[in-house]
């Protein structure tokens, strides 16, 4: 994950595991796949080595996710 600050020019990378947990600003859990560039966020990390691990991104935002919609058509002939 690289992240973006407002007081720095350079993007600083981070990591993250498969405990590493993304949530939405009331704090329920969000797929991955909701996470966009450029998308106001907070995260917690840790220092593991000479890594830093993010534990946890907290939407600033509320998380819009897009919602699938089918449409049958039904047709009858005489």
């Amino acid at each position: 994950i690289t992240f973006s600050s407002q007081s720095s020019a350079e993007p600083v990378k981070y990591y993250y595991t498969k405990k590493t947990v993304l949530v939405d600003p009331n704090g329920r859990t969000v797929e991955w796949s909701a996470l966009k560039p450029e998308m106001p966020v907070t995260y917690t990390y840790m220092k593991e080595g000479d890594r830093m691990v993010v534990t946890k991104v907290t939407s600033t935002k509320p998380i819009v996710t897009d919602k699938e919609s089918t449409t049958t058509t039904t047709t009858t002939h005489p």
